[in-house]
């Protein structure tokens, strides 16, 4: 596993903290890699929404107007 320096509030770090506390997690490391995979999750979704928005604009039939 790689390692990495990330600095950030004192609010978040106490925020995950207490999670920790809570025992929703073991560690800092493991708050902090579920935030970043849940990001990254949100993110390739956000990017197939998107990509499924311009082929629905795409595919969308041109109106006939009558005389």
């Amino acid at each position: 596993m790689s390692r990495t320096y990330v600095e950030t509030s004192t609010y978040l770090l106490e925020e995950i903290d207490e999670m920790i506390q809570e025992g929703f997690y073991h560690d800092r490391t493991e708050a902090v890699n579920e935030a970043l995979t849940m990001l990254i999750k949100q993110y390739k979704v956000s990017k197939l929404h998107a990509k499924d928005q311009r082929y629905a604009s795409d595919r969308k039939p041109e109106k006939k107007t009558r005389r």
